[in-house]
């Protein structure tokens, strides 16, 4: 019961990308702002306080890559990679 919960969640997930994407772009940009903060407080001139925020987040578009990445159906993956894992999901 709960691997079939699980599935129409992610189910349901694949029309709902675009509203997630949205609501990961704002999360990271709150995250990065608090870090650029606290370098600035720290005495950081702007411009390194958002390089040094970004570097401590680790890069935006590659966290949001492996947050889609995750949240993705195992199959659709598994197709990505190589199409002969794929037909195990079939």
């Amino acid at each position: 019961m709960r691997a079939a919960r699980a599935w129409i969640v992610r189910l349901s997930g694949l029309f709902a990308n675009r509203r997630r994407d949205n609501d990961l772009a704002d999360e990271l940009e709150k995250h990065l702002e608090m870090h650029m903060d606290d370098n600035l407080r720290a005495g950081m001139v702007p411009g390194e306080a958002r390089r040094q925020a970004l570097l401590k987040l680790g890069g935006v578009e590659q966290t949001k890559e492996n947050y889609r990445d995750r949240r993705n159906l195992p199959w659709r993956r598994a197709m990505r990679v190589d199409p002969m894992v794929a037909q195990r999901y079939e």
